[in-house]
């Protein structure tokens, strides 16, 4: 039995109901907003990837609302990145519209728009026409499109961790390498000074919303 469109919405935004609705996200943190996006947005996709294209019985509305729930999805997603106002937010989102315009001639086929803010626009009288293969050579589990989508969303996740709890890239100085072997990195003189500090509780609180924007689940934080 196929669902509404804002029923496929909410499903998507299950453990983060807030993002689901208008009224829900007015008013939410940025990046509460943002971790329940990129969450959503991956689990829109797997939803694409996991419909029967092959089962000429199926429900088409239950495509087209997939669909329209993944567009709605994407450019709440857009919203929230642009509401984080930091750079490096900025041009990871800046490569997930480079990716999308690489597909603009197949979205336009099952006619999705790509718009000059990088959101996307659904001629609903094209998409209910466009016969199932047309869509999953943009959404099956195996397509290019959505697999690009999913990886970016991980790529984002793991650049948002490292900068919420300042762990810096992997550097040519995490292993020392002496004449007597590898040691691990000088971490100070001893007299504390150079110790990294805690991460604050809103940089926890970040944290634990991204890890449950890609795992699903609830992760418990403890310093």
């Amino acid at each position: 039995m196929s669902l509404s469109v804002s029923g496929y919405i909410r499903q998507f935004y299950k453990g983060n109901v807030f993002g689901a609705t208008a009224n829900g996200r007015n008013g939410q943190p940025s990046y509460r907003l943002f971790s329940s996006d990129m969450k959503a947005l991956r689990q829109a996709v797997r939803g694409l990837g996991d419909y029967d294209y092959n089962d000429q019985e199926s429900d088409g509305e239950e495509l087209v609302n997939k669909v329209k729930a993944f567009v709605n999805t994407y450019n709440n997603f857009v919203d929230s990145a642009k509401s984080m106002d930091d750079e490096e937010v900025d041009r990871y989102m800046s490569k997930l519209k480079k990716l999308t315009k690489g597909s603009a001639e197949e979205l336009s086929d099952i006619g999705i728009s790509i718009q000059n803010n990088g959101k996307l626009k659904i001629d609903e009288k094209t998409l209910a026409g466009t016969g199932r293969y047309e869509v999953s050579k943009l959404f099956s589990s195996d397509a290019e499109f959505s697999g690009k989508i999913e990886q970016q969303m991980k790529k984002t996740y793991n650049m948002m961790v490292r900068n919420s709890l300042n762990i810096p890239k992997q550097s040519t100085q995490s292993v020392k390498k002496t004449e007597s072997g590898t040691q691990p990195p000088e971490v100070g003189d001893g007299t504390g000074e150079e110790e990294e500090k805690p991460p604050v509780q809103e940089d926890i609180e970040l944290a634990r919303q991204l890890v449950q924007a890609l795992a699903g689940s609830s992760v418990d934080y403890t310093v």
